[in-house]
């Protein structure tokens, strides 16, 4: 194999790590939600929080949802429920 063609493999190689990594360091920063315990985020245009774009809950209080955008502008909310409905 010629050496440009092992270079490329390897440049690409790391451009999928570091794309993994960033995924992974992603989900890892959402807060977990323990039994009974659920999270409700709302996502907004912009800082002003004037116009909501999305949304996204998990946990254990109800269906799990996710619509819209998700930005850098958000609020989020712990909710707590019966865990044995």
């Amino acid at each position: 194999m010629s050496e440009v063609k092992q270079s490329s493999k390897r440049k690409l190689s790391l451009i999928l790590l570091a794309a993994g990594m960033a995924v992974s360091l992603a989900a890892a920063a959402l807060p977990h939600a323990g039994p009974g315990q659920g999270y409700v985020f709302t996502y907004y245009s912009d800082a002003s929080h004037s116009e909501e774009v999305g949304g996204m809950a998990y946990g254990s209080c109800g269906e799990p949802f996710d619509w819209g955008t998700h930005t850098r502008y958000f609020t989020y909310v712990k909710v707590t429920c019966n865990p044995n409905p």
